[in-house]
C-alpha cells in the first residue's frame, strides 16, 4: 500500500483533559503551560511545534468511536497524490449519517455514509468513497491524477476503473457528480506519476490521439529494448517524462542514453519532456509531439 502523505504525522501522545488524572497529570500541570492545547479539551505533552500536526494528533484523542477521516485528509492518509495547495488543515472528520458532526476550529465536519477502513492505524473512508468526496476540492486534472493513482497496478489495494465507476452509481444525482463522471472517463491504468498523467491530459486536450501507456518495445527478434511512459506503437513515436533522477544519477543517465540509442535504431522517435518544458503551458511539447506524429505519417494537426 502507498505510504501516507508526509504531512500526516505519526501518532502523538495526545489525551483528553478528563483523562489527565488517570494518566498522572495534576490540575496544575493542565494550567501551567507545560502541556500544549491544540484544541479544546485536549492536551499534548509531546507537541512538535507544528500547529497542523498537533491539531491532527489532538483530534485522535477526541474522535468518537464511529468518526473517521474523509475528503483530502483521507486522501493524504491513503497516500494519494494531491496538489501542494491542499494543506493538512483544515482536517476533514466525518461522522455517520444522522449523528452529530465534529465542530472545532481547523476542522471541517461532515455527515456522510461511507465504507470505513483502517490505514496506517487511522480510520478513514475507503478509496472509492474518498475519490468521490475529494472531487469537491480538486479540478479536473487533479482528480484524474488521483484516479490514475487509485487504479495503478503498483497499489496493493488498487481498484479497477470498472469498480470505481460502479461505486459512483450510488451517488447518482448528487451535487458535483458531473465532475466525477468526466474524470472517470479520462482515468487510465499505466500512469506512474502525476506528471505523466498531466502530460497525457495535455496532449489529448490538444487533439492528439490518446497514447498507449507503458509501451513495451522489443527488437524484431523479440529482445527487450525498453518501456516508454506513453506512445503510439503503430507510428513508433514515444513520449518520456524525465524526472530529476534521470539527470542527477550518473548510472541512470548512462542507461537512458543507451536505451534511447537502441530505440532510435529500432525506428522509434522519442520526445523527451522535463518539468521546464511545461512552463509555457505545454505549447512547445504539443508542437514537438505533433511534429513527430506528422513525420511518422499521421494526419494529426
Amino acid at each position: 500500500m502507498h505510504q501516507p502523505d508526509p504531512r500526516i504525522p505519526h501518532r502523538l501522545d495526545a489525551f483528553a483533559v478528563h483523562e489527565a488524572v488517570d494518566l498522572g497529570f495534576s490540575q496544575h500541570a493542565l494550567r501551567d503551560g507545560t502541556l500544549a492545547a491544540p484544541t479544546r479539551g485536549v492536551r499534548l505533552p509531546s507537541a512538535v511545534g507544528d500547529t497542523a500536526h498537533d491539531l491532527f494528533a489532538a483530534l485522535l484523542a477526541v474522535q468518537r468511536p464511529r468518526q473517521f477521516f474523509s475528503h483530502s485528509t483521507a486522501a493524504m492518509i491513503h497516500g494519494l497524490p494531491l496538489p501542494r495547495r491542499i494543506r493538512l488543515v483544515p482536517i476533514h472528520v466525518a461522522s455517520p449519517s444522522y449523528t452529530a458532526r465534529m465542530r472545532r476550529p481547523g476542522v471541517v465536519g461532515h455527515r456522510i455514509k461511507a465504507r470505513v477502513v483502517e490505514v496506517a492505524g487511522f480510520a478513514v473512508e475507503s478509496l472509492e468513497d474518498c475519490f468521490v468526496h475529494v472531487a469537491s476540492e480538486l479540478d479536473h486534472d487533479e482528480l484524474v491524477v488521483v484516479g490514475d493513482a487509485i487504479v495503478a497496478t503498483g497499489r496493493s489495494n488498487r481498484l479497477t476503473i470498472g469498480e470505481l465507476t460502479e461505486h459512483t452509481e450510488h451517488f447518482r444525482g448528487a451535487r458535483g457528480m458531473s465532475r466525477v463522471g468526466r474524470a472517470l472517463g479520462a482515468i487510465r491504468v499505466g500512469s506512474e506519476s502525476p506528471r505523466e498523467t498531466r502530460l497525457r491530459l495535455l496532449l489529448v486536450r490538444a487533439g492528439i490521439p490518446a497514447p498507449e501507456l507503458q509501451v513495451v518495445v522489443r527488437t524484431d527478434d523479440g529482445e527487450f529494448i525498453g518501456r516508454l511512459d506513453m506512445g503510439w506503437r503503430a507510428l513508433r513515436v514515444g513520449v518520456e517524462y524525465d524526472g530529476q533522477q534521470h539527470r542527477l544519477e550518473d548510472r541512470q543517465y548512462a542507461l537512458d542514453i543507451d536505451r534511447h540509442r537502441r530505440l532510435q535504431q529500432a525506428g522509434w522517435t522519442i520526445v523527451r519532456v522535463t518539468a521546464r518544458d511545461l512552463d509555457d503551458g505545454g505549447r512547445k511539447v504539443v508542437q514537438l509531439v505533433r511534429a513527430a506524429i506528422r513525420r511518422s505519417g499521421s494526419g494529426a494537426r
